[in-house]
């Protein structure tokens, strides 16, 4: 029997860093543990895997895992959605339970997103072609090894020639779950913590993409406001320092602070002035990045209304000030 993610969670709950899961799979629970909520610009959350697979959502001797961080498989960024109702997460509610401990870094090969069971990491795919995208991978003395600092947000790291013995590489990108399905079973064959073979690599259709988002998406000829999609869950998102020093200047003269919580509520005064409603949003912004979960359909207009408004500083102050005059308090 083939591991699958179940997406059956009768209760939903939102992601909190510091906390325990259980991620439900069709062989079992693996033990997860949410290190921040604040990965991939807010869309997502960093879990730790750990090396467990357990048929009891009561069985706790997994615990002892925890201190040492003995991982089953890299670091991941996983959807905030899948946490929710109907998702494949469920909450530890033990008040004993350990802390997840994250790592000072988070380690991942440049454009990483394929599993290599040699090596037990993700590691990047040469420019093979459909037919063969996980049977052949770029040389280790070709490759590039980057790594985000856990805590920050947009994600603040480098460029190093060498890791850490004993890194664990993560993925440069959120995953499809056939990704994560895949390097799941064999991390659970290659430990022993489940008796059927290792899996031989998964076959992909030509339609599914490998890297779905990007990750160098802060480059400076770059827009500042991006738009990001993944099975049906679409991220409008922005990091503050990269907003236009002209924007800056007009949004300070009016009085107000250039934030993500500024951005949060123009958003939300262009949406009321388009009939829009923001039920079916989720505002998860911060001070240092503007971050919306949404649908396509409504995010990628306001995608465009905020591009226009931000490369137009005339227009941006006329907005301001209509806005300020219809009351929206832009610093709340």
């Amino acid at each position: 029997m083939a591991l699958k993610l179940v997406f059956d969670a009768p209760k939903g709950s939102r992601p909190k860093a510091g906390r325990l899961y259980l991620m439900k799979t069709t062989l079992g629970y693996v033990p997860v543990g949410a290190t921040s909520t604040e990965a991939f610009f807010g869309a997502a959350v960093m879990i730790h895997p750990y090396r467990a697979i357990v048929s009891d959502p009561k069985d706790t001797t997994w615990y002892p895992l925890i201190e040492n961080n003995e991982l089953l498989i890299p670091p991941l960024r996983i959807r905030k959605q899948d946490f929710k109702k109907g998702g494949c997460f469920t909450p530890i509610r033990d008040k004993a339970a350990p802390v997840p401990i994250p790592f000072d870094r988070y380690f991942y090969y440049q454009m990483s997103m394929p599993w290599a069971p040699a090596e037990q990491a993700f590691v990047p795919a040469a420019e093979t072609l459909p037919d063969n995208r996980l049977g052949t991978f770029v040389p280790k003395d070709e490759r590039i090894i980057k790594f985000t600092i856990h805590d920050t947000n947009p994600p603040q790291g480098g460029i190093v020639d060498e890791a850490p013995e004993g890194t664990y590489f993560m993925p440069a990108g959120l995953l499809m779950d056939l990704h994560i399905e895949f390097a799941l079973e064999d991390a659970l064959a290659y430990y022993g913590l489940i008796d059927t073979p290792r899996p031989a690599h998964p076959d992909f259709t030509d339609n599914q993409e490998q890297d779905t988002m990007p990750t160098d998406t802060q480059q400076e000829d770059q827009p500042l406001f991006h738009l990001a999609e993944l099975d049906g869950m679409t991220t409008l998102f922005a990091a503050v320092d990269t907003m236009p020093k002209e924007a800056v200047g007009v949004i300070e003269q009016t009085g107000h602070t250039p934030n993500g919580y500024f951005l949060d509520n123009l958003a939300k005064y262009l949406l009321r002035q388009t009939g829009v409603t923001t039920d079916g949003i989720e505002f998860d912004s911060d001070a240092g990045m503007f971050s919306l979960i949404g649908t396509t359909d409504t995010l990628e207009p306001l995608h465009t209304q905020l591009t226009d408004l931000f490369n137009n500083t005339n227009n941006l102050q006329q907005t301001l000030n209509q806005a300020k005059a219809a009351g929206t308090d832009f610093d709340d």
